[in-house]
């Protein structure tokens, strides 16, 4: 693959060859003239103008046929996998100016059947056309990009072909419109494909040695994969989010599997818990969050999120894997103090578990009713066993009774109860704050 001189090293190839060609062809009757490749309106017109050919880089395009190769190429964290080339299709124009009449007719003839014989930019063109000249009066001239090499272009994968296009009426009308330049007798040509590819490290594989322990090979499974379909609070379905310490169901086909378990993972925290099933059948699996009192790791271990919850099969004797995810809430289980207060500004001190990290404080609010309030303060303990506790100011409260909210990171914690015969949802006097 060719680095980011890529392109310059293609205009400055096309426009060494074209210079070769001419003089081949030995033009010293109309006098002499330029190859040069710069914008149009920067070309000296009119009754000092020059024999000159002039390529300018009108468009650059991505080329169809390689803007997909090596897909994906970066994983779930960002860290790329590959060097993706980036792949492009340099559209040229060449323009023919001449001193005297059918000069710039003659110039343009001579280069299209240049560029008509030579439908390929061959690899040793691309090399002596790049690389430096040879020792001159013993120093060595510095080559098209000085102490810069671009001769990698000749190493590429796909050569580099010339194909004319052929513009309409309109076409030219527009390009020449856009230059606010003089018009002149024109031809088109793409130039394809050129790769430029950038050397950053990234992930390589280890070269397969077996296939499976003791080279066996494959596994094939006849019966289908499990699916899951969604998760759910185990307590009802309508409950938006789940909390540490409860119970959930895993829903979805196939599920009734050997040495199957329940993979949860917040990317953003680079968070990952393997939790065994606590009952299953074939269209649920039990699931238990574990809270402060099961685990004591739980409380700096999980993190407020949207958590990605999948399947891992990992049968003994063959390889582990999974099945597709589907989102899980998980929200904060808070505990309000004080519960009762005196008109005006709120004073509130909130414990939140599990514990807040760093990058959640930006966006971390009180919901007190509907009034949305920033925190004044929080703090996170030292001790990973002990809640963030955060302090609150709510102005101007007026007497009633308010359900209190904390949202992190676009998840609310759950101000409300569920049970009673029949089972019903009503706000959790835990969470509701009395003004008088």
């Amino acid at each position: 693959m060719s680095g980011a001189l890529a392109i310059a090293a293609v205009t400055a190839s096309l426009k060494d060859l074209l210079n070769d060609g001419l003089i081949d062809h030995d033009l010293s009757t109309i006098g002499s003239f330029a190859v040069t490749a710069q914008p149009p309106d920067r070309v000296t017109t009119g009754a000092t103008e020059n024999n000159q050919l002039n390529l300018f880089l009108y468009q650059v395009t991505p080329n169809s046929g390689w803007r997909n190769v090596d897909l994906p190429s970066r994983d779930r964290t960002g860290r790329p996998l590959t060097n993706p080339p980036l792949a492009l299709d340099l559209h040229y124009l060449l323009t023919a100016y001449g001193a005297q009449d059918l000069n710039a007719e003659i110039l343009l003839g001579y280069a299209m059947q240049v560029l008509h014989e030579t439908p390929v930019l061959s690899r040793q063109q691309l090399r002596t056309a790049l690389g430096a000249p040879a020792p001159l009066d013993g120093t060595l001239l510095p080559g098209p990009f000085g102490a810069l090499s671009a001769t990698d272009l000749a190493d590429q994968v796909e050569s580099i072909k010339i194909t004319p296009v052929y513009l309409g009426t309109e076409d030219l009308s527009k390009l020449w419109t856009a230059m606010q330049a003089r018009y002149r007798p024109s031809m088109a040509y793409v130039l394809s494909v050129v790769l430029i590819q950038g050397t950053g490290a990234s992930a390589t594989a280890l070269p397969v040695l077996k296939r499976g322990p003791d080279d066996r090979g494959a596994v094939a499974q006849a019966s289908p994969a499990p699916l899951v379909t969604a998760v759910r609070a185990a307590a009802s379905p309508l409950q938006p989010a789940l909390r540490l310490g409860e119970d959930a169901l895993v829903a979805g086909n196939g599920l009734l599997q050997d040495s199957v378990g329940v993979r949860l993972e917040l990317a953003r925290f680079d968070i990952v818990h393997d939790l065994a099933p606590t009952a299953a059948s074939g269209a649920q699996l039990g699931l238990h969050l574990p809270g402060a009192l099961d685990d004591a790791t739980a409380m700096d271990g999980w993190a407020i999120g949207v958590y990605s919850v999948s399947l891992r099969v990992a049968a003994p004797g063959r390889p582990a894997w999974g099945t597709n995810s589907v989102p899980m809430a998980l929200a904060p289980l808070i505990q309000v103090s004080p519960l009762a207060h005196a008109a005006g500004t709120v004073g509130l001190n909130i414990t939140c578990t599990p514990r807040l990290r760093d990058e959640q404080h930006a966006r971390t609010r009180l919901l007190f009713g509907s009034t949305e309030v920033a925190p004044d303060a929080i703090d996170t303990p030292a001790d990973p066993t002990q809640p963030t506790t955060l302090a609150f100011s709510v102005p101007d409260v007026v007497a009633g009774r308010y359900p209190v909210r904390l949202r992190v990171d676009g998840v609310d914690s759950l101000p409300v109860t569920y049970g009673g015969s029949p089972p019903r949802f009503d706000f959790d006097a835990q969470q509701t704050v009395s003004v008088a």
